[in-house]
């Protein structure tokens, strides 16, 4: 296929263009316009994240559980093995997200509470409201769009575009090319943020070793080298590279979690591990609808959960196609439940041992100083009160970008699903570069704000796509009543 007949590439690309350019030219006016706009959507549309977060967990729940979850995705036996697949599914679903946030949000909601009046140990309440930003509702959107694509792919034998859902007239319509160029622009969305604001944690882990300032200019340039490493890796593919890199992750992951709980009050990480647990899936459903004793502020809810909820739904294309394509084979019960619930009880004894860490330095400090308030180095930060700093804190900057090159290779191969021409490797180059470019030109764009850019970006293709997500869901579950 030429790249000018392939309208879902070229369009995409077009757009991103105009993108980089508008961030080049006119970077300060961009950030105005993308804070103008993300703030109106989330003051009409702010609810609606809430209530789509919720119906996602209760639809894959229900799916996994009914009789339809015996369906075997596909007629092979699963082409990886179950570490491999969990591996892969959580590097590429979370990865440098738990790096960035580990000590820092737990901290803040111990300092911060985001419901003063809520009588709970604060420890136990701030680590719930972690595990409720990280846990069940996004691994949920990634299982639904997940096992919406595997089921079209799998079972119905169609393409993995998110259109393929479309039939009769629509095929023919340019309802289908909206679509899928808004699959691909969400996913692009996702992809870019993560590496915006990984590679800036890790400057920021440079600069806490050496006692330097690399500023904007040193961050660009890890953009490019970490776009150069993916592209790679996504060149050479899922079984030669991305799995081998993803094992790698979890075993240098595990080890420094290990590292942490052995180093630190072991029974208090538990305790506080399933207390909190405990306490999130009991409050789950007052959380999730911002009701009674556990409705917070409408601040809380736009600096945090509708952040988080459109950051999930934007890398929900890219995470749910990706364990799509590596689920073959197994059955739709084994692949919603173990996507829902095994990755959420990784997060949470992660956020348990770093946050419970965190939270014990920070009590036996006479007055916080605001060490762990930087989502860049806060890590870095709370390892160095750990014995064996100097190689603990090199070994987390590796970790980071590891975790970074699972997150961006992921997404190339997926753009390259989307886009897919005759030539599928070159494409993959070319999407290497085009990430390369629009995280650069958001970074010039969001300056020493680039987290506040970052969620204005998100919040504006989250809403559009979560429309398309309710529109897809409602189709594929009417579908599987017709079926039964």
């Amino acid at each position: 296929m030429k790249f000018f007949e392939n309208r879902i590439l070229s369009i995409s690309i077009l757009l991103c263009v105009s993108f980089v350019l508008s961030g080049l030219i006119w970077g300060d006016e961009m950030q105005l316009l993308l804070a103008s706009l993300a703030k109106s959507s989330l003051s009409n549309f702010g609810k609606f994240y809430l209530y789509l977060g919720f119906g996602a967990f209760v639809t894959i729940l229900v799916l996994a559980l009914s009789p339809f979850g015996k369906r075997t995705l596909g007629k092979e036996k699963p082409t990886y093995s179950r570490f491999s697949w969990i591996a892969m599914l959580y590097s590429t679903g979370m990865g440098t997200g738990l790096m960035l946030r580990a000590v820092q949000e737990p901290v803040y909601y111990f300092l911060n509470p985001p419901n003063q009046s809520v009588d709970l140990a604060k420890e136990t309440y701030a680590l719930k409201y972690t595990f409720f930003h990280w846990g069940l509702t996004p691994w949920a959107f990634y299982a639904l769009f997940g096992l919406f694509i595997a089921y079209f792919l799998y079972i119905k034998e169609k393409n993995i575009l998110s259109s393929s859902f479309l039939e009769g007239r629509f095929r023919k319509s340019w309802i289908i090319i909206i679509v899928d160029i808004l699959t691909v622009i969400s996913t692009l969305v996702g992809v870019i943020a993560s590496l915006g604001l990984g590679s800036k944690q890790l400057i920021g882990g440079f600069n806490y070793i050496s006692k330097s300032d690399f500023g904007l200019q040193s961050t660009i340039w890890a953009v490019v080298f970490i776009g150069i490493c993916s592209t790679a890796s996504a060149f050479l593919g899922v079984r030669n590279s991305i799995r081998r890199i993803s094992n790698f992750n979890i075993l240098l992951a595990l080890c420094l979690l290990a590292f942490v709980i052995f180093n630190r009050d072991f029974s208090a990480i538990f305790s506080n591990f399933f207390q909190s647990s405990i306490d999130y899936i009991t409050d789950f459903v007052p959380m999730s609808l911002n009701l009674g004793k556990h409705k917070v502020s409408h601040e809380f809810l736009t600096d945090w959960t509708y952040f988080y909820w459109a950051f999930w739904l934007a890398w929900a294309p890219f995470t749910g196609v990706f364990i799509a394509r590596i689920s073959k084979g197994r059955s739709i019960r084994e692949f919603a439940l173990g996507t829902l619930f095994i990755p959420s009880i990784a997060t949470f004894l992660w956020f348990s041992a770093f946050g419970t860490s965190g939270i014990e330095i920070v009590n036996k400090m006479d007055i916080y100083d605001g060490s762990f308030d930087s989502i860049y180095s806060s890590l870095f930060i709370f390892l160095q009160s750990f014995p064996f700093a100097s190689i603990t804190v090199p070994l987390s900057l590796l970790l980071v970008f590891t975790f970074l090159i699972t997150s961006m290779d992921s997404a190339i191969l997926v753009l390259s699903y989307y886009t897919e021409s005759e030539d599928k490797k070159s494409q993959r180059v070319l999407w290497g570069v085009i990430i390369v470019l629009v995280t650069i030109s958001l970074i010039l764009i969001g300056q020493d704000q680039l987290l506040v850019a970052t969620s204005n970006l998100l919040v504006l293709i989250g809403l559009p796509f979560s429309i398309l997500f309710t529109v897809m869901i409602a189709n594929f579950l009417i579908k599987l009543f017709r079926e039964k």
